[in-house]
């Protein structure tokens, strides 16, 4: 079985949760997610979940973080010793909803659901429309 993390400052991960179970229901019920806040130490959490998965090896664990190279993900990080953890960093709503529906039809492919994820980020204004428009004519 596989466990979903989201991992962020604030309240990102506990949103970008609410947001997911909008569109996916209880097929996002085990997706736990984790936020720390001014004052709080990451690496404690992080001290916790390396314990957790090191007594459950038979359990693969996808945390996926806000940012690279900030605290929460730099803390997380220390949990990739173990041969069943995946860490994702610039996580993002395309990302989440593609990991939770490959979690539950038991089809992971990391690298396709990174690419699709970076695939969802693109600019629109009104030159890219109207380019767009003008593509459609032909």
């Amino acid at each position: 079985m596989t466990k979903l993390i989201l991992a962020s400052h604030g309240n990102l991960s506990k949103g970008m949760l609410n947001s997911v179970k909008m569109i996916v229901g209880n097929m996002a019920d085990d997706v736990e997610s984790f936020s720390v806040y001014p004052g709080e130490n990451p690496n404690d959490y992080a001290t916790e979940l390396r314990e957790r998965i090191r007594k459950n090896q038979d359990q693969q664990f996808i945390i996926a973080c806000d940012i690279k190279g900030g605290s929460v993900y730099n803390a997380i990080l220390q949990t990739c010793v173990y041969d069943n953890v995946e860490l994702l960093s610039g996580m993002n709503m395309n990302m989440i909803l593609e990991l939770v529906l490959a979690i539950n039809n038991q089809n992971m492919n990391i690298q396709q659901i990174i690419a699709d994820a970076k695939k969802g980020i693109e600019l629109e204004n009104k030159e890219t429309l109207k380019v767009d428009i003008e593509e459609e004519d032909f």
